[in-house]
């Protein structure tokens, strides 16, 4: 009966291997608590444990209050503070790797010197899921997740608030969205709110980074209303090997406190160096904008040299729609608009247009080592020096 004599051998071998593969093990309180105390060290925050217990047979749960963390990347020194901080630690069947579940609580606060630089903190089901590395101490994968936040300022009633906050840290790709977000000035007077934004970064099937950019219903108190926008590119010399620490060090100093805004800086001035020195063009595949009935559709090419007035020197292409109303808003070379005026260059590059497809106006475009920016042939901007 060799068909029988095959199963069973079959068998045999996954009951091998099985038996042979490393199993997750009910972790001890004292290795959990070691590996998260490892963790809060290496992140600059202090907590004083109020309760340490076993759950479900294979996990601990630890309770933290007095959560200190120095924020940094701000106009003046601020912390985080906050109670009631759960970490539920499993071990799992990877050797040297532990999963560790966070849980916020709904309150905390952003501490400063001064009244109008504090926060009251509103986090609903707030927290994240990471796989920690225990002996490089290294984060392997991170989902962190927000439903509902909202800063509060006491004094002048600023505030910022944010829904679905989702953060991703994995081996293959780093992102960063949120939805329905909105930011006020004093006495909530709107000062800009957006429906939803996507920030991602991945490697591509050759190894060359991808990075794409993606908004929706954007509302600015400005003129330009750039409502949607999509932006999707690539750097064959941006290798993901070398873009990827860069990465995972912004993600980290975003989670341990640096300002989003800062982090976001470190990381575009770190990857545009190395862009730099490998001297590979960054390709802008698509890039999409709409705006108040004008929609912009292009790609692009450009080339990192620290030499260049703005970092950057390539060539772009686009086609827009519905040039006639922003003829309308900003006028022609001839006759411009009180607002054309004041954008002389927009004016005379709107102007340069030639008529494309299905009623666009087409424009090739040119941004040059000293800053120029030539369109369809044309100088339409000189910097300031005359350049």
């Amino acid at each position: 009966m060799p068909g029988r004599r095959v199963f069973v051998g079959f068998g045999l071998c996954a009951t091998l291997m099985l038996a042979l593969a490393p199993r997750a093990q009910a972790i001890t309180v004292d290795k959990a608590r070691t590996a998260v105390e490892a963790i809060l060290m290496q992140s600059g925050i202090t907590a004083t444990e109020s309760d340490a217990r076993t759950v479900d047979g294979d996990g601990v749960v630890l309770t933290y209050d007095g959560v200190y963390l120095d924020l940094r990347g701000y106009s003046t020194d601020r912390a985080l503070t906050m109670d009631g901080v759960t970490v539920t630690v499993r071990d799992t069947d990877q050797t040297d790797q532990i999963d560790l579940d966070v849980k916020l609580p709904e309150r905390a606060r952003m501490e400063a010197e001064a009244t109008s630089d504090q926060r009251d903190l509103t986090m609903r089901n707030a927290g994240g899921y990471l796989r920690w590395d225990t002996a490089r101490n290294i984060p392997v994968t991170f989902d962190g997740f927000a439903d509902f936040l909202i800063g509060d300022e006491p004094v002048t009633r600023k505030h910022w608030m944010m829904n679905g906050l989702m953060i991703q840290w994995l081996p293959e790709l780093a992102r960063i969205a949120w939805q329905g977000a909105e930011w006020t000035g004093p006495n909530r007077e709107k000062m800009g709110a957006v429906k939803s934004a996507s920030f991602t970064l991945y490697p591509g099937e050759n190894g060359e980074t991808h990075l794409d950019y993606a908004h929706d219903g954007l509302w600015l108190p400005s003129l330009f209303q750039p409502r949607t926008m999509r932006v999707k590119s690539s750097s064959t010399g941006l290798p993901w090997r070398e873009a990827k620490p860069i990465i995972e060090k912004g993600f980290h100093d975003i989670l341990t406190g640096t300002a989003p805004r800062f982090a976001r800086r470190q990381i575009g001035d770190a990857l545009w160096q190395k862009a730099a020195q490998n001297g590979a063009p960054v390709k802008v595949e698509e890039f999409y904008v709409e705006s108040r009935g004008l929609e912009a559709l292009g790609s692009g090419e450009f080339m990192a040299q620290a030499a260049a007035r703005y970092g950057f020197t390539g060539d772009f292409d686009f086609k827009l729609l519905g040039q006639d109303k922003l003829v309308d808003l900003l006028g022609t070379p001839d006759s411009p608009t009180l607002l054309g005026a004041l954008l002389p260059f927009a004016v005379n590059g709107l102007a340069v247009g030639r008529p494309g497809p299905q009623g666009t106006t087409e424009y090739d475009g040119q941004l040059l080592p000293d800053g120029r920016i030539v369109v369809n042939g044309l100088t339409v901007y000189r910097t300031a020096d005359g350049s």
